[in-house]
């Protein structure tokens, strides 16, 4: 699956877990399949943040910082 489709399954999970009053069991099979995309999709974030630090510039750890209108 792609980061995007995780997100969304994840987002669909809790609101259900939310809204609905399920069966313990089902409840809990929902609830490992959440903690699984969760794990996921910090790992792809993981893996982006150190793709993104190997082709900054100077290979330093600089915070993001957003720019000021009208700045180039």
């Amino acid at each position: 699956m792609s980061f995007s489709k995780d997100i969304e399954e994840l987002e669909k999970i809790i609101q259900r877990l939310e809204k609905e009053a399920l069966p313990l069991e089902e409840a809990m099979s929902i609830f490992e399949r959440g903690v699984a995309l969760v794990r996921s999709c910090q790992a792809y974030l993981a893996e982006a943040e150190q793709k993104i630090m190997l082709v900054s510039e100077e290979g330093n750890e600089t915070p993001w910082e957003p720019r000021e209108e009208g700045e180039n």
